[in-house]
């Protein structure tokens, strides 16, 4: 070794911030295959140690403070114009702000033209003077250190610590950003497939090449769209054989979205959030709904997603000029036409949830006014980057049709949302009628393609052949505009609330009921390979419970006998059998069951006793054989029917297993 030089970690190990035991070659760099560069640098210079200051002597302390003294007597009198100057009252300052009115303060309260220097105690000013100091242990405290590798079997999840990561092989990766486009990207189409292999590329690039601690831009999109593909996997046989995979599966997806959790904190707390921090927050907040349906978790997942969205200008994609501190970043027109994407959805998102919250309590963050972003083109992902590039009509579907449709009900919600007072009862009937015309409206409006009425057609079926999402589509499209209709509707199923829109709203209320349940039939039914999936078993209960609920409640509020109520009797079954049938893997289910056979009892339609093995096909349904005699109806029964509670059931006391705690099974 030269004179004068000192052995020192290899460029790897340094890299990497691994203990190097400074070898040539080091054991980290064998035991992983790659070269081992040594870096030598100059030994540090001895600099002379400077002593320790001494502790300062009373006397001078002493005189220092008297000269303090001294200059504080001085400057005293301009110290207190300055603070009388500025002392208004909050009120007079919110009612400038409010009403424009003007300040008046005396001239004698005019600020001193001498300069004003910040006078302090000695205690305080050492206190101030550490206020540096003090920020970088904050800064260092607030750091999310992530422990990041590359593992063999992406399998082995289930066992991993928190902030340690582990990723599958790269081709492993690659092959499961596959399966999520084949099955979710086809539904949300919020991430373009080229960006998403150059993503990958990247992040395993800095992860082995740049640093094991810090999440490169990325990894949170990255093992949550692993997360799903792992769900979305098929899984051949039937339900019975699919439920212990599936279980098994669970617990790989929570791990997943779990690390995922953990690259969105440090990211927020470095404050690098990107498109991509975006897009996981979408797409983690879609795996938690799907599990625990509108929970707080969820909650805070939409609402971090928007802040997010906002810091980064997605809102503002086509604003003409950039606005003051945000100077504007020009990007190619794919990125620019992802971010449309990415902001609609999400927007879309928030006022579809904001009808989730019953008839009280509605609120949504987006603000339809302060959006500055044109709607995404209606376009196939392979037109991006096509410069002048015409939209394709409305008529020809394209992978943009359904997210288009899914934003025109998300606005009729949010109208519904902004219109409807919080007591039911105040609504008048012309207010009722034209938000359910707009309902009416936007399913004629639907493309011929999303329309269920059309879809045994030959021109219909030729383009399901064509484009196999379609049929998904199809159901998914009429499912959320019918969801919508049985909330506009659910408060006046009884007559209670407004006795001349009863039966209107009754009619419209069981249509849209036997809609949702209906797409829900044929969602189960689909030739999907992943008709096993969680989502078909979490993700559509609440489906099932909105359209059990409206027949439920239509039985209890008026009872029919004939063959009307025997029809009816017999869907609603139909719908609790398919509840029992998933309860023993479902809380989610077990509760919503046990809230409409709770219903049921209450109002006289079955036994205490009753269990749903009671009433098999063909019995005599109880509510005939108990109340034919008595013919007791709602009003008899002296008790106010709890639409807003049993409509909030789902929302205010959500069931679903807690997605996280499965880990410590």
């Amino acid at each position: 070794m030269a004179p004068g030089l000192q052995r020192n970690a290899c460029l790897s190990c340094r890299q990497r911030k691994l203990k190097c035991d400074r070898q040539h070659p080091c054991a980290n760099c064998i035991a992983r295959s790659i070269e081992c560069t040594e870096q030598l640098l100059p030994a540090p210079s001895r600099a002379l140690k400077r002593p320790l200051p001494q502790e300062p002597d009373p006397a001078t302390l002493s005189s220092i403070l008297s000269r303090l003294d001294q200059i504080e007597s001085y400057l005293g009198p301009a110290q207190d114009s300055r603070h009388v100057s500025v002392s208004l009252p909050i009120g007079n300052q919110l009612n400038t702000i409010r009403f424009n009115v003007p300040n008046s303060i005396p001239k004698t309260q005019e600020p001193s033209d001498k300069p004003i220097i910040g006078l302090m105690s000695s205690e305080d000013h050492m206190q101030a003077t550490q206020y540096s100091v003090n920020d970088s242990f904050l800064r260092q405290a607030l750091m999310h250190e992530l422990s990041i590798s590359i593992s063999q079997d992406y399998k082995s999840q289930t066992t991993t610590k928190p902030r340690h990561i582990q990723l599958p092989p790269k081709w492993e990766t690659l092959r499961l950003f596959g399966v999520y486009f084949r099955y979710l990207g086809q539904v949300q189409h919020i991430i373009y497939e080229p960006h998403a292999r150059t993503l990958v590329d990247e992040a395993y690039d800095q992860v082995v090449n740049v640093s094991a601690t810090t999440a490169p831009r990325g990894l949170a999109l990255i093992l949550s769209v692993i997360a799903f593909a792992t769900i979305l996997e098929p899984v051949n046989g039937d339900l019975a054989t699919a439920i212990p995979i599936l279980k098994e599966r669970l617990g790989i997806f929570a791990t997943y979205i779990r690390s995922s959790m953990d690259c969105l904190e440090q990211h927020r707390r470095r404050i690098d959030h990107t498109l991509e921090s975006v897009q996981a927050l979408i797409l983690v907040g879609f795996g938690i709904y799907h599990i625990e349906a509108f929970s707080p978790r969820y909650r805070v997942l939409l609402a971090e997603a928007i802040a997010v969205s906002h810091s980064l200008g997605l809102h503002a994609v086509d604003l003409a000029s950039a606005s003051r501190g945000h100077q504007r970043v020009e990007t190619d027109s794919v990125t620019q036409e992802m971010k449309r994407r990415v902001w609609w959805y999400l927007a879309a998102t928030d006022w579809a949830s904001s009808k989730a919250e019953g008839s009280s309590g509605v609120t949504y963050l987006v603000h339809p006014k302060l959006i500055n972003t044109n709607l995404p083109k209606h376009i196939n992902d392979d037109d991006l980057g096509k410069l002048d590039l015409n939209e394709r009509p409305i008529s020809e579907p394209t992978s943009m049709s359904y997210n288009l449709q899914r934003l025109k009900t998300a606005e009729v919600a949010r109208c519904i949302s902004d219109l409807m007072p919080h007591d039911p009862s105040e609504a008048s009937c012309e207010l009722i009628l034209s938000l359910d015309a707009k309902l009416e409206s936007l399913l004629c409006e639907l493309p011929d393609f999303f329309k269920i009425e059309w879809k045994d057609s030959q021109e219909t079926q030729r383009i399901d052949e064509a484009h196999p999402y379609i049929p998904l589509q199809r159901l998914l499209a009429n499912l959320l505009i019918n969801i919508v209709r049985c909330g506009l509707h659910f408060p006046y199923l009884s007559g209670r609330a407004n006795k001349s829109l009863h039966a209107f709203s009754r009619q419209a209320s069981l249509k849209a009921a036997r809609a949702v349940l209906s797409s829900h039939r044929g969602m189960s039914m689909a030739d999907m390979s992943h008709s096993a999936d969680f989502m078909k078993i979490q993700g559509t209960i609440f489906h099932i419970f909105v359209g059990a609920l409206v027949l439920a409640a239509d039985i209890c509020c008026n009872q029919q006998c004939g063959q009307d109520g025997e029809t009816q009797y017999s869907e609603l079954m139909a719908v609790l059998k398919q509840l029992d049938d998933v309860k023993g893997h479902s809380q989610m289910a077990a509760r919503l069951l046990d809230v409409l056979t709770q219903l049921l009892i209450k109002y006289r339609i079955w036994s205490p006793s009753a269990t749903i093995s009671t009433y098999e096909e063909g019995v005599t349904p109880l509510h005939d054989v108990s109340l034919r005699d008595a013919e007791l109806g709602i009003d008899d029964l002296e008790m106010v029917f709890p639409f807003d509670e049993l409509w909030e059931t789902f929302v205010e006391r959500p069931s679903g297993f807690n997605v996280l705690d499965i880990l410590e099974v």
